[in-house]
């Protein structure tokens, strides 16, 4: 298994496959093995870029992307297709079509790219920094209502699809390149928000600085003690707001209850405990939090549909 966390990591996979990294006018291209592979990036990995895919891979893969930032991403699938998940009863199949993901938290996506098949795609990427960098004012409930409404959504926006070929085909090169992009992605942006907000029943929601301080405060805790987390009732006391703001900010930012959201880190501390250490399974269970080893298990295989070992097993086959 292939564990990527940021974009710097996205290319040392790349390089690990045997890609020749070079850069042609506004364009990175990775060519791979068997020379016909490819992929290409316009724009700014870490902001708002686009991307087009070809490859062939040599084998089975299972991917595990952890990128730290929010980002929705939106693909055009041509030919292929890659399984995803973050949890195993909430299989995604990409086929030819518009896929859209939008990742609100850090939790683990699993995507499951069959060996020997053709996978063909364009895709428009946001990183959340890039909304942050240009001014985009995004109200508080954004990334939930996103979430909920694209992912769940047949997309159409020949908008989009139109900045993308519009990208492809620039001719311009260098500052000119870079400031005409950077117009580009703010028109994608504007697209994007309209999209939201024509699949969103709601007014949307915005929180007092106040409340997300606390929330900041809250995950810190929350992370920081993830072996014995506090009650909700001692975190409100430490951010300083009631138990109804602090579970309405928790779902406005992060789209989960306080409750669900120490579930999901514990499972991800300790699926990163099973890939990196050596400790056994009751000594996992303790350090994520479970005083009783069978409640582990069963939130566990939940989460994953395999028990912990299966996927230890799993990890260390997929490593070697």
């Amino acid at each position: 298994m292939i564990t990527i966390h940021n974009i710097d990591e996205t290319v040392l996979f790349y390089g690990s496959l045997g890609a020749e990294r070079k850069e042609i006018r506004n364009c990175t291209v990775f060519t791979f093995f068997d020379k016909a592979s490819h992929v290409r990036f316009w724009g700014d990995l870490r902001g708002f870029c686009v991307a087009s895919v070809d490859v062939v891979l040599p084998k089975d893969m299972v991917i595990r992307s952890q990128i730290q930032q929010r980002y929705i991403g939106i693909s055009f699938t041509e030919e292929g297709q890659m399984v995803s998940y973050n949890r195993k009863a909430e299989v995604r199949e990409s086929r030819n079509g518009i896929d859209c993901y939008v990742f609100n938290s850090p939790v683990p996506l699993f995507m499951k790219i069959s060996g020997g098949q053709r996978l063909r795609f364009r895709g428009i990427y946001f990183q959340e920094s890039f909304f942050r960098e240009n001014n985009v004012d995004l109200y508080d409930s954004f990334w939930e209502d996103a979430k909920r409404s694209l992912s769940s959504n047949e997309l159409h926006s020949p908008e989009l699809l139109s900045i993308y070929q519009r990208i492809e085909r620039c001719p311009l090169t260098g500052e000119a390149f870079q400031l005409w992009m950077r117009g580009q992605g703010l028109a994608a942006a504007g697209y994007l928000l309209d999209l939201v907000q024509r699949y969103t029943s709601v007014p949307p929601v915005y929180l007092s600085e106040d409340e997300i301080a606390a929330v900041l405060q809250a995950k810190k805790l929350i992370q920081e003690h993830i072996g014995n987390v506090p009650t909700i009732l001692d975190l409100c006391k430490s951010v300083a707001l009631n138990k109804n703001k602090l579970q309405k900010a928790f779902q406005l930012t992060e789209g989960k209850s306080v409750g669900e959201y120490i579930r999901t880190l514990r499972m991800e501390r300790a699926l990163e405990f099973l890939e990196k250490s050596d400790m056994s399974t009751t000594e996992i269970a303790k350090a994520v939090g479970y005083h009783g080893v069978s409640n582990f298990y069963h939130a566990f295989r939940q989460k994953f549909g395999e028990t912990p070992q299966t996927v230890r097993n799993f990890l260390q086959k997929t490593e070697n």
